[in-house]
């Protein structure tokens, strides 16, 4: 199992990441300010302390209103039945003098329980004042004023220095006259007394809501602390920091796609290697300008190989994917992205270079024989015979350039057409120009692009020809509307059924995996490169051999022609 997971690290990633536990790097960073729960537990308090300043408020107001409500009744009550005793009627009708009020007012006071019990006369005037005789002689100010006629009123009014609720009702004689009033009076209880009233309910109040509070600040933190595997607020922001430092800073691109198909993730690189908007988070990966292909390799939920190569935007990239399993949200594939492009590039040019050492040494190989050759006529005196081989080989020479040189005007191509026919004659094959091959000088990117293309492509079919019993190798360069066409044909043995669809994928190769491992599969593949760069194409068919053929535009149409994706 070990050595299976160190065979394929990204399956072991992937296990790992889908363990329910898990918990992120970075949570034992530790924090001197108050955890979860108990800022939670504050806020709740500081809360319920609020609520309950204003219950106590509202209590207060309410319990004020319905004293002076039921005050106004009784008071009203008191007055009338003061009013209406025979006694005090009789002595307001006789004019009696304030010492006669004093014990049956007094008494009337102590019975019915009020604080004030008031008996002015006619005019006003405080003539019985038992509870307050500094009020005698005095007139009776309330205010508001009841108004002037004989109905008995009831309300808030000042008496004196405090605030009572007042009634306030005529006496009558036997005669319907008005002869004076009684005032009956209860003083407004004091804020103290009132929150004494209401402390129990308030008490309850404070209960019920602290036990309440309490449970439910446990809860919603440990609620939180699941989702967020047990990291504080301050944890989670730092995490937050340091993870989109990582994920923006890093060259490689990095995208992840849930099982829904929409981009969760896509860094800066990410966005310039795929070509994505700049809102593309959020969005399905299907409507932000990728192909089918590409679609279907950045959301496919089995993890294949490691280090697949991707042509995109005339890039070649290199993706590595993860399937993760959050713990309460779907799967995501994550995907990293490298450009590949500079260093297939390199692998190119060391395989040219190894290519012009082979040819170099084939030319040197074929001028070595045919020095030998002169050599050993001179020794033997035959001259003529020397001069008569050194005619052929400088006609078959001239020939060879001529032929070439006539009918392809771009020199770095027509030189490499030359050197691979010494190449070819080296290792027993023929490499034949077509006689319909024509090409004008171009420009110095399509000279290069058209120099790798018909290199790869010959030296692919010179392989392919190795052991034939035919070794021949036909090459045809034409020129077409906007485009260089370049059709290379071998007898050869063709491509093996079951790479017809992978031939032109980096390291798929019909050769032997035996000698130059490092070189195979990259010739097609790069040939597939260049073509799809410019906005060209390349294809194979099958028809007495391989039949390989690439289209190269004159005018690279990368503007247009860069947003297909070919996987290769």
């Amino acid at each position: 199992m070990a050595r299976a997971d160190r065979r394929n690290p990204m399956r072991k990633r992937e296990a790992q990441s889908s363990l329910p536990g898990a918990r992120p790097r970075g949570s034992g960073i530790r924090s001197s300010r108050l955890s979860l729960t108990r800022q939670l537990l504050l806020f709740q308090l500081s809360l319920i302390a609020l609520v309950l300043v204003a219950i106590t408020a509202i209590s207060i107001d309410q319990t004020r209103s319905g004293f002076e409500s039921g005050a106004q009744r009784r008071m009203l009550t008191v007055a009338e039945y003061t009013a209406a005793n025979p006694l005090v009627r009789s002595l307001l009708d006789a004019g009696a003098v304030p010492q006669q009020y004093s014990v049956p007012i007094e008494a009337l006071r102590t019975t019915t329980g009020v604080d004030q019990l008031i008996v002015t006369d006619a005019a006003g005037r405080i003539i019985a004042s038992p509870a307050d005789p500094r009020l005698l002689t005095t007139d009776l100010a309330i205010d508001p004023t009841p108004d002037e006629s004989d109905a008995a009123w009831a309300g808030a009014a000042p008496i004196g220095a405090n605030d009572y609720v007042v009634a306030q009702v005529p006496v009558l004689s036997n005669s319907g006259e008005v002869v004076g009033s009684v005032v009956a009076a209860r003083q407004f209880p004091t804020v103290t007394e009132l929150l004494a009233s209401a402390a129990p309910n308030l008490l309850t109040y404070l209960g019920v809501a602290g036990v309440l509070g309490v449970a439910g600040s446990l809860l919603l933190a440990a609620r939180v602390k699941r989702q967020t595997l047990g990291l504080e607020p301050e944890q989670i922001g730092r995490l937050v920091e340091h993870r989109e430092a990582m994920i923006h800073g890093i060259r490689e691109g990095v995208i992840s796609v849930d099982s829904d198909g929409l981009i969760t993730l896509a860094n800066d690189s990410a966005r310039t290697l795929l070509g994505l908007p700049a809102d593309a988070e959020g969005r399905a990966i299907d409507a932000v300008g990728l192909d089918g292909e590409a679609v279907r390799a950045l959301r496919q939920q089995e993890v294949g190989d490691i280090d697949t190569v991707f042509v995109n935007r005339g890039v070649l990239l290199v993706l590595n994917q993860t399937l993760i399993h959050p713990p309460r949200s779907r799967p995501e594939v994550v995907t990293t992205l490298r450009d590949r492009t500079e260093l297939v590039t390199l692998q190119h040019d060391l395989g040219s270079s190894r290519q012009t050492t082979d040819t170099l040494r084939a030319q040197t190989h074929e001028f070595a024989n045919r020095l030998h050759t002169i050599s050993m006529l001179m020794q033997l005196g035959d001259t003529a015979a020397a001069v008569e081989y050194v005619d052929a080989v400088t006609r078959d020479r001239t020939d060879l350039d001529n032929s070439v040189l006539t009918r392809l005007q771009e020199p770095a191509v027509a030189a490499l057409v030359i050197a691979k026919t010494s190449l070819a004659r080296e290792r027993g094959a023929t490499l034949e120009l077509s006689a319909e091959s024509t090409l004008a000088r171009v420009d110095a990117d399509l000279s290069t692009d058209l120099v790798t293309v018909i290199g790869n492509l010959v030296d692919n079919a010179l392989d392919a020809v190795t052991g034939a019993p035919e070794r021949g190798v036909r090459l045809d360069v034409q020129p077409i509307p906007g485009a260089v066409r370049v059709t290379v044909s071998d007898s050869g043995p063709g491509i093996d059924i079951a790479l017809i669809d992978r031939v032109f994928e980096v390291g798929v190769t019909s050769k032997s995996t035996l000698g130059d491992t490092d070189v195979h599969g990259y010739g097609l593949a790069i040939v597939r490169l260049v073509a799809t760069r410019r906005g060209g194409s390349v294809g194979y068919r099958a028809e007495n051999g391989a039949v390989f053929e690439a289209v190269l535009p004159i005018d690279a149409a990368r503007s247009v022609d860069e947003k297909e994706q070919t996987r290769v």
